[in-house]
């Protein structure tokens, strides 16, 4: 049964009509039930979202779930790393993928797209791919393999590639928590850059003659090292990883090396390792508008607070580090009379997010509190409601709930991992998922919710405006080099298409003109005005026809 709650916003004026706009929250997924194909979805974490192909995904992970052998379950069956998949706003969640015995945790699930085969040559078009990973540790024989695990959208099926085997030693980490996508910017190669824990960074090509389509490096890249990485990501055309209190920049070449570009040591001597020091690694716009900056949240430690810093680019990889906020800070004025003990976020990325009504940008991490008091609905000393971190263009902070502020009978949600907005065309929406065992058992608490969005316009003239013109998604979404952009004119008029940064500086003027009624599509090959190629990241295109006005947002990958 679906729950909604509904929160009604705000009541606007404009022109003197009023236009009734709420928002709801559904619960989309709630672990421990069967599938249309009677498979079993539990799971203790969904630890991802992604979209692909105009359908959505998640992966679940059963660490401290009881329904896994390790915990007491008695089913070898069941228990371990699944890939779910929604194949539309009003279906339900099937399982897609199970991953198989020892494979406990999905560390990776992420789309990209390959635009180049093994050799630097162009495809003919490009090839998007939905992989997932993790590791699969063998207690009998002492071996663990990391595992890639990449869709075949023709049939469903999914290949299985081996990235690394070594011995077990519980010193070491083969935790899979990033990958992307990297072009050489010396050979011209396109590269696959897979974490795999300690191990180091191992690197992977596009090819068709094997399954799977990508042919993996046996040899790390760079390695070992000394802490698991938590994340990879791209910043004006270089590559970057975190490892620890470090962040390393790859350079580029035949036989590429890695070199340090910014060590937080200063403030703490040691990284937990559970914990993991960089978190959440990601690109946000520079605020002078000049290139990207790096932001991550630092949590060193057992007493992890969640400071989020923002490394601006100097010359020579020098990068300037500036305090954002301490989110601690944030959650204490949040839960009045509360002591925030420890701060955990940032598990995967800081999400580029537009809200739908305001069309207000901002960067959204989720986090999990520790506290102290007994004032607020706890989870194992953990607050129980799911909180999500709100970053605006000017660096401005904000916290709001999944589900609205959560009750003492609430099922817990503890922490939010991942989000994303809805693929589907129909649905203005955005997708949460989560929960953290953090060492405590913790048996069918995986949990996903989605925000949608509904407006009652009373206004007659903006109603018919709607109707006439309908803006679609871009396909694909990430892309890379190019994607095409539709729409549809039930009425003739004069029209723009525009690409925007996030700033909202103009990209790129795409249509400019007068339209008849039709179907139509402009393709955009991601560069500028001045026919410069622009940096990886999120952009906003718009339809603007007379006072109406549509936006969207696409993903460049490089």
């Amino acid at each position: 049964m679906k729950v909604k709650k509904l929160i009604i916003n705000s009541i606007l004026m404009i022109m003197s009509v009023s236009i009734l706009i709420s928002q709801e929250w559904e619960q989309s997924f709630s672990a421990g039930t069967f599938d249309a194909n009677n498979l079993f979805m539990g799971g203790s974490e969904v630890m991802h979202l992604v979209p692909h192909k105009n359908k959505l995904f998640a992966s679940i992970g059963y660490w401290q779930d009881e329904n896994n052998i390790w915990y007491g379950g008695s089913d070898l069956s069941i228990g371990w790393s699944q890939v779910i998949c929604l194949e539309n706003e009003d279906d339900d969640w099937q399982v897609d993928l199970d991953l198989g015995y020892n494979h406990l945790r999905p560390g990776i699930l992420k789309q990209v797209i390959f635009t180049k085969d093994y050799t630097g040559v162009p495809l003919n078009s490009p090839d998007t791919l939905l992989i997932a990973g993790a590791f699969s540790p063998n207690y009998i024989s002492g071996i663990v393999s990391a595992n890639i695990f990449i869709r075949d959208d023709q049939d469903g099926s999914w290949n299985q590639i081996l990235v690394y085997e070594g011995d077990y030693s519980s010193e070491e980490s083969y935790s899979m928590r990033d990958i992307e996508i990297f072009m050489d910017q010396v050979t011209g190669i396109e590269n696959l850059i897979v974490s795999v824990g300690t191990q180091g960074i191992f690197s992977g090509k596009y090819n068709t003659e094997i399954d799977g389509k990508i042919e993996m490096v046996t040899l790390p890249e760079f390695g070992p090292l000394g802490t698991r990485p938590l994340g990879i990501t791209t910043a004006n055309d270089q590559l970057y990883f975190s490892s620890g209190s470090k962040i390393f920049k790859r350079n580029d070449g035949i036989d590429p090396n890695y070199e340090v570009v910014h060590n937080f040591n200063d403030l703490s001597s040691y990284v937990n390792p559970a914990v993991g020091g960089v978190r959440g690694l990601s690109t946000v716009p520079n605020p002078s508008g000049q290139n990207e900056s790096l932001i991550l949240m630092w949590c060193p430690d057992g007493q992890s607070k969640g400071i989020i810093f923002r490394l601006d680019p100097l010359e020579a990889q020098v990068f300037d580090r500036v305090y954002e906020t301490k989110i601690s800070l944030l959650v204490e004025d949040y839960l009045p009379g509360e002591t925030v003990n420890y701060l955990l976020g940032a598990y995967n990325e800081f999400y580029a997010y537009i809200d739908p009504l305001t069309n207000a940008q901002y960067t959204m991490i989720g986090i999990e509190s520790l506290i102290q008091e007994n004032i607020y609905p706890s989870w194992n000393s953990y607050y129980s409601g799911g909180i999500i971190v709100l970053r605006n263009n000017d660096g401005q902070y904000s916290i709001q709930e999944v589900n609205g502020a959560i009750d003492f009978n609430d099922d817990p949600l503890v922490s939010v991992r991942c989000y994303v907005s809805s693929p589907f065309e129909n649905e203005t929406a955005i997708y949460f998922g989560g929960f953290d065992p953090n060492g405590h058992t913790s048996t069918n608490n995986a949990w996903i919710y989605k925000k949608y969005w509904n407006s009652l316009d009373l206004d007659i003239q903006n109603s018919n405006s709607s109707a006439y013109y309908n803006l679609k998604n871009n396909y694909p979404n990430p892309f890379n080099p190019s994607t095409n952009i539709s729409y549809s004119l039930s009425k003739e008029n004069f029209i723009t298409i525009t690409v925007y940064d996030l700033i909202g500086n103009k990209i790129k003027l795409l249509v400019n003109d007068y339209k008849s009624i039709g179907n139509y599509a402009v393709n955009w090959n991601g560069v500028n005005e001045k026919g410069v190629s622009v940096s990886a990241g999120l952009y906003l295109f718009s339809i603007e026809v007379d006072k109406f006005r549509q936006t969207k947002k696409m993903i460049l990958l490089k």
